[in-house]
């Protein structure tokens, strides 16, 4: 009677083990890192850019450049022609205060992407929503930056890494610049203190009261192609000075100059509005 028993209360568990499992897996269908159906436009963006990353991600990589729509905006292949670029860009993104933002996809963004050299450029988005909503403040935005810097510095020590500093915003964008020269020293000590290199870019931009040039804003805060051309520029010259010559070896020996298309179509909406 008692091998009976015991059998039945094995059978029981087995049977109460597997029903669970089936219920667990009806409840949990949806794949633990798949967002849930998502509305918002620029949500929506946001996770079809990470699925892009993880695809891209399977080869090798030399340049990383991260960032929001200035970023994302740059036709590395046009521009930088003579490097190995992948641009991990997302339009209207920020530096990762809430549940979006830099700070959060550094796996697909930095770590899963082999870089030769990280490249960051980031801060505006963050500074409109101060702007707009009080909101976050610039200390905290500063925190959350040197999170950022830290965990690159540490699971990247011998990875050159580049703080570009903000670009200058002009017409409705103007009353930003007081925010943006308040960041921009804040940018310079975190690359300072964490043995970065900073890439000023403002005085090459900027007219002669300190704003956008004309010629180089489409809206008073993205930037036109020729903007970008200058901003390549001060870019091919910080990635020579850390790598050297743009031209590398495959594994056959042969040299090639070599670069990875990325999408970077320009956004046609303000990410500030």
């Amino acid at each position: 009677m008692m091998k009976i028993g015991l059998t039945q209360l094995v059978l029981t568990a087995l049977l109460l083990s597997l029903t669970n499992g089936s219920v667990l897996a009806e409840e949990g269908g949806q794949q633990p890192n798949s967002p849930a159906k998502v509305t918002d436009k620029w949500a929506k963006h946001y996770f079809d850019r990470l699925a892009l990353f993880d695809e891209e991600n399977a080869g090798l990589k030399n340049v990383v450049l991260v960032g929001s729509s200035h970023v994302e905006g740059l036709d590395s292949a046009r521009l930088l022609p003579n490097w190995r670029v992948i641009n991990r860009g997302i339009a209207s993104d920020r530096i990762g205060i809430g549940e979006r933002g830099i700070l959060h996809r550094l796996e697909s963004s930095v770590f899963e992407c082999n870089p030769a050299i990280v490249v960051l450029q980031n801060g505006v988005n963050d500074l409109g929503e101060l702007k707009r909503h009080g909101t976050p403040s610039i200390p905290e935005i500063d925190q959350c930056y040197r999170k950022v810097v830290e965990q690159i510095r540490t699971r990247l020590p011998h990875t050159p890494l580049v703080i570009v500093g903000l670009l200058p915003t002009r017409d409705r964008y103007a009353d930003l610049m007081p925010l943006i020269h308040q960041l921009e020293a804040r940018l310079k000590k975190i690359a300072e203190d964490y043995g970065c290199v900073f890439l000023e870019v403002i005085p090459s931009l900027s007219d002669s009261e300190g704003l956008l040039r004309e010629e180089y804003s489409r809206e008073g805060l993205h930037m036109t192609g020729a903007g970008y051309e200058v901003w390549a520029n001060l870019l091919d010259q910080v990635l020579t000075s850390q790598l050297g010559s743009p031209v590398s070896a495959d594994k056959s020996g042969k040299t090639r100059k070599s670069c990875v298309r990325q999408s970077a179509s320009t956004q046609t909406e303000s990410e500030n509005k």
